[in-house]
């Protein structure tokens, strides 16, 4: 295989032959499973998982059977679809975002907005996730409390390195982390309650909530 150079930032790097045209394709394959994943969305949310058909998805998303059957093995598969875009990639972001910032506080607000706007962002999905648990297999249920305890317990590392330096109070740190996950839902569960407020007046509300808990006594 043969290579070909590149100017990058000014420097010459190798590109494999063959490269381009494998991302064109990988691009390709996201933006038809994001395409499915917003159909299924929309039609759970019309009549309910157990009212879709696979053979009705398809129909929908403008694919055939054996397409579909490309990025699934099972019905339920459609779901896990839906709510992995969810936490997907979610807790590299919020690590990203924490590590930009000095100072307790800093990081664990930069990592509260990260979770946070995701699933403000989210709230259909999540809405789906809780109304159809149901028909999640186990493994995928295990995965996502998985999931859900590795984000909860890097919000504890970040609250219990606040505590150490007495930038924090001392406090249940994984019983903060977990309601911190929970007002981050509350799009989803409570939508109503959102309707024509403004997005950002209710996140710095949520993080005046959090940080009242934390303030140093004194």
């Amino acid at each position: 295989m043969t290579a070909r150079l590149q100017l990058v930032d000014g420097s010459r790097v190798a590109e494999q032959d063959g490269a381009k045209p494998r991302r064109a394709r990988q691009e390709r394959t996201r933006k038809r499973r994001q395409h499915l994943t917003e159909v299924v969305m929309a039609m759970i949310e019309e009549r309910g998982y157990g009212d879709i058909s696979v053979n009705e998805v398809a129909e929908r998303a403008s694919i055939s059977i054996g397409g579909l059957y490309r990025h699934i093995d099972t019905k339920s598969d459609l779901l896990e679809m839906v709510c992995d875009e969810i936490n997907l990639d979610l807790l590299d972001d919020m690590k990203r975002a924490a590590a930009k910032e000095r100072g307790a506080r800093a990081k664990l607000e930069a990592a509260i907005r990260a979770y946070w706007y995701r699933h403000w962002d989210s709230a259909t999905a999540i809405l789906i996730a809780y109304r159809e648990y149901q028909f999640f297999g186990e493994d995928a249920k295990k995965r996502y409390r998985d999931e859900e305890q590795r984000i909860a317990e890097f919000f504890s590392d970040l609250i219990r390195a606040g505590m150490v330096v007495d930038e924090f109070r001392e406090v249940d740190d994984r019983l903060l982390s977990y309601e911190i996950i929970l007002l981050s839902h509350m799009r989803a569960l409570k939508g109503y309650a959102f309707r024509k407020r403004d997005r950002e007046d209710i996140l710095n509300e949520v993080i005046d909530l959090v940080f009242s808990r934390l303030q140093p006594v004194g």
